[in-house]
């Protein structure tokens, strides 16, 4: 096998342990997943696991971030679309991208509550790494908004949570709505539904 092909095998194989233990990690949180698991559910020797991620902090850093990557041209792409409009449109855009993101990836939405309740270095370094330009960014687009009566004076900080939690909380939660009611989230439909739903519900109650 050639160098080329050696380095092409490599990077498949660390893809792989990067989207099984981001499943792994959202299902049961970073405590109870060892780095064995991920192994056996890639399919991966254990020393190839610890090759490509030598400690299970470093491949939990670096599943998010290969998540975050993921969005960055959608998301790039929705502000530059936004960026001359009123703060409003920018809002809804934002909350699209927020839905985008919880349909395509709802292991971000799990990590993101699982952290958030649990509080510690974890959600330190992902608010600090990840989180805080964009929720900075959305408190500013709410302030506007509020300033240019097109919203209501709720506090911004709880506007962007209530965003992100409404966002994505229905994918969050696919194996309680399975159960509790037979509904397959992830059903094209079903995706649809709750698109309109959220951004009729939401912006209604936000509105003057």
């Amino acid at each position: 096998m050639s160098a080329a092909a050696q380095r092409r095998k490599g990077e498949r194989t660390a893809e792989r342990i990067l989207e099984v233990a981001l499943d792994l990690f959202s299902r049961f949180g970073f405590e109870r997943v060892t780095m064995t698991d991920i192994g056996r559910a890639a399919r991966v020797a254990q020393s190839a696991v610890h090759y490509h991620f030598p400690t299970k902090d470093e491949l939990w850093k670096a599943a998010l971030f290969a998540l975050k990557d993921g969005f960055a041209a959608e998301e790039r792409m929705m502000l530059a679309a936004g960026r001359d409009t009123d703060p409003l449109s920018q809002l809804k855009l934002s909350m699209r991208l927020f839905l985008m993101m919880s349909m395509e990836q709802p292991a971000l939405g799990r990590i993101v509550m699982m952290e958030g309740m649990l509080g510690g270095p974890r959600l330190e370094w992902m608010v600090r790494t990840l989180m805080a330009p964009r929720y900075a960014r959305l408190v500013e687009i709410v302030t506007a908004a509020i300033a240019a009566g097109q919203i209501k004076p709720y506090p911004p900080e709880q506007v962007v949570i209530m965003l992100h939690a409404a966002a994505a909380s229905f994918f969050t939660l696919a194996p309680l709505m399975r159960e509790a009611f037979g509904i397959d989230v992830t059903e094209p439909a079903r995706k649809t539904a709750q698109e309109a739903l959220i951004m009729d519900a939401v912006f209604a109650g936000l509105t003057p």
